[in-house]
């Protein structure tokens, strides 16, 4: 997986899935420790635009 195509890192403890079939495709025990460090969320992407538009602010 790469950053910024597949995944998207954020400050804090935040991390947002791009391309969820890859990070399916992953092995179970690393889906599993990404999902023990972060506070998995799904939502869709006009959602996730929001929080975006959101952070952004915040810096």
């Amino acid at each position: 997986m790469q950053p910024f195509i597949d995944f998207m890192p954020y400050i804090g403890c935040r991390i947002s899935i791009l391309n969820t079939e890859k990070f399916e495709a992953l092995p179970i025990r690393v889906q599993a420790a990404v999902q023990e460090a972060f506070d998995v969320v799904e939502t869709n992407g006009e959602e996730a635009q929001r929080r975006n538009d959101a952070l952004l602010r915040e810096l």
